[in-house]
């Protein structure tokens, strides 16, 4: 696993083989369930994932958190780390779930850790989730807490002029959309570096190579991937880029991007095109592959701060940020 990685497939981590196994659902597929029993499954696998916090060693005891209204029926958690220099930038953070599950609370222990690990501020959104709240609800909620941030860094100690983007699955696919608008229009204060934590770019019918080599058995399969698509973005064009960034046709003047992928993700290939296509349109592009792991591993509830490399996955986002 290194930063600029050229892609490679070596044998999937035995011990994280055996983790994945071990949390497989107890049905053989997600066509055999209700649309609300498949809800509540994927909330139930969030919940336990939860779970597994107390497991996480060295969980920074010195990250300060506070909750924090952004509008009208938005709320954030803010991450704020002892060891930043202040004022400190300021990272708008979406987190994955499909659009559908998820939440500032399960996605507490990596934004602590990474607070820590890149001294910068985080501010965790709480979007509205599918299906209740379908595109583009998320994308505005989005919008709206980085806007929060251009106008309340410095009350939190944060760099307005240093404001970053990211965000893991689902929220990746948020934060590409969001800069891309940014960055296109200039509503808003451009960000400083963008953070996309194998994201989703593309629909899942493109059908790209990894959903059909890493369609089940890897914790995130295909076919759920499909039913989360359908959960949130039934009513877009699947080519709009507001909903598939990898089709945007003219990439804007985008800011320092690091773009994470895993070869055991349905997700990976449509993460490398995008990581090349905003190269090729001249955007400074940091990849970084892990050749032995699966979707998300250093960022879920359930495999962050357990495998060697989510450690080192964490320490090498945190290095980077520093250094955006």
């Amino acid at each position: 696993m290194t930063l600029n990685a050229i892609r490679e497939r070596k044998p999937i981590d035995a011990e994280l083989r055996k983790y994945l196994d071990a949390i497989a659902p107890p049905v053989s597929s997600v066509a055999e369930l209700s649309d609300a029993e498949r809800t509540r499954l994927g909330r139930s696998l969030m919940l336990r994932a939860r779970e597994n916090r107390s497991q996480i060693a060295g969980l920074p005891n010195e990250v300060q958190t506070r909750e924090t209204v952004i509008a009208a029926g938005l709320s954030g958690r803010l991450y704020i780390p002892s060891n930043a220099t202040r004022p400190a930038p300021l990272l708008v953070y979406a987190h994955g779930g499909g659009w559908v599950v998820g939440s500032v609370e399960t996605h507490d222990p990596f934004c602590r850790l990474l607070s820590e690990a890149a001294h910068v501020i985080i501010l965790s959104v709480e979007y509205r989730l599918a299906p209740e709240h379908p595109f583009p609800a998320a994308l505005e909620d989005l919008m709206a807490a980085y806007r929060w941030a251009e106008v309340h860094a410095e009350s939190v100690g944060g760099d307005p002029r240093r404001l970053l983007l990211g965000g893991d699955s689902a929220g990746a696919n948020l934060a590409a959309v969001t800069a891309n608008r940014i960055c296109g229009t200039g509503e808003a204060i451009r960000p400083a570096a963008l953070l996309l934590l194998y994201p989703v770019t593309d629909r899942p019918s493109s059908q790209h190579a990894s959903y059909i080599e890493n369609a089940s058995g890897f914790g995130l399969d295909a076919e759920l991937m499909h039913w989360f698509w359908k959960q949130y973005a039934a009513s877009a064009s699947p080519d709009d880029p507001a909903v598939s960034p990898l089709r945007i046709e003219t990439v804007p003047a985008l800011p320092a991007t690091l773009v994470a992928t895993a070869e055991y993700d349905p997700l990976r290939d449509e993460g490398i095109a995008y990581a090349e296509k905003l190269a090729s349109a001249g955007v400074a592009v940091t990849h970084m592959h892990a050749p032995d792991m699966h979707h998300n591993f250093p960022v879920h509830p359930g495999t962050v701060g357990r495998f060697p490399q989510s450690v080192a996955a964490l320490s090498e986002f945190g290095g980077w940020l520093q250094h955006a």
